[in-house]
């Protein structure tokens, strides 16, 4: 799959369905995206103990809800490997940490675009879309791993655009027990939030194991935010009209991690030189920075996204690493009818 149509994939039907049909159409691609994930990942950097991983993936899958339950099943059934491999995938990330870095902007006080840069390992395993037709719910597209079930990044048919970054814990706010991973809290939300007001209502209801910074955009109404996300609490950093950055601390943090901080400080940087240049052009540009893209021993920027929910316009980088300077920029066609 190295091409950008066998890159996009798309379902439809009930989650059994669209697992299953994502499974068939993957089929050994997954086991090897497993395979190669866990060891350029958490394997190689020591951060998940496998004795734990193993006998945990299960039972931590069957107190998702039903829904996320049966896609999983469907993609175990569509690509023949065993439910536990596909349980242990979604369930490693629970054991990671990782970087990203983010802006919100207005460009001349037009729509809103948003671009960000994801940063992990694996990169070969990255640059896949997948568009899921739900029945009940509202269709999504999401970027990531092939067919992969959860997302921290993607767009619905409303014009909704959610991402979020990793936040370091706070112990004054710990997770409680029923608490969602972030990656089923992102992909719950992109499935049943319509607006702001429903992302901020299913911040207030459901909480989340671990903290994130999430962007959000409604391209119908042009409104967007930045929410600060404790796992049972969440702040609306206010929007004075200028441009949003963030990485991976918060705002105001006294002491951050310093690549965090330097990354905050070159987009700042980058965001207040004069310029010409388009939307996509400039943040293209800025992604691409040497001082903002990750490009580490094994980890660094594995994939990056531009958009524009108002007019739909949605760029994606298919392939190659650092993906912001080295990946294949293209198109991401808008999925549904307008």
């Amino acid at each position: 799959m190295n091409t950008m149509s066998s890159r996009s994939l798309r379902a439809g039907g009930s989650p059994y369905e669209i697992g299953k049909a994502l499974g068939a159409r993957c089929g050994s691609l997954l086991g090897q995206t497993i395979d190669t994930y866990i060891q350029q990942g958490p394997s190689r950097f020591g951060s998940v103990d496998v004795s734990r991983l193993r006998p945990g993936a299960l039972p931590w899958l069957r107190h998702l809800p039903q829904r996320f339950q049966d896609e999983i099943e469907g993609l175990a059934d569509g690509s023949g490997l065993p439910l536990q491999r596909l349980a242990e995938w979604s369930y490693v990330e629970a054991c990671t940490t990782y970087g990203c870095s983010s802006v919100l902007s207005s460009f001349d006080q037009g729509h809103p675009w948003v671009g960000r840069n994801n940063d992990l390992w694996a990169p070969s395993v990255w640059g896949y879309s997948t568009v899921r037709d739900h029945q009940r719910r509202l269709s999504t597209l999401s970027f990531g791993m092939p067919a992969e079930p959860f997302t921290c990044t993607g767009v619905n048919e409303r014009k909704l655009w959610l991402h979020y970054h990793y936040l370091p814990p706070r112990d004054r706010d710990p997770a409680p027990p029923d608490a969602w991973f972030e990656f089923v809290w992102m992909t719950e939300a992109l499935e049943t939030c319509s607006d702001l007001e429903d992302v901020e209502s299913l911040l207030g209801d459901r909480p989340r194991r671990g903290c994130m910074l999430l962007f959000a955009v409604d391209g119908k109404s042009d409104r967007r935010a930045v929410y600060q996300c404790e796992p049972t609490s969440f702040l609306r950093w206010p929007d004075s009209g200028a441009s949003l950055p963030g990485t991976n601390h918060r705002y105001g943090e006294q002491h951050p991690s310093p690549g965090s901080a330097h990354r905050l400080q070159r987009i700042h940087q980058l965001l207040g030189l004069p310029t010409a240049d388009p939307p996509l052009h400039r943040l293209r540009t800025l992604l691409a920075d040497p001082e903002v893209e990750q490009n580490e021993d094994g980890s660094g920027t594995v994939f990056s996204a531009i958009a524009c929910p108002a007019t739909g316009e949605i760029w994606f980088t298919f392939g190659g690493y650092p993906a912001a300077s080295h990946g294949r920029w293209e198109p991401v066609p808008w999925p549904w009818v307008a």
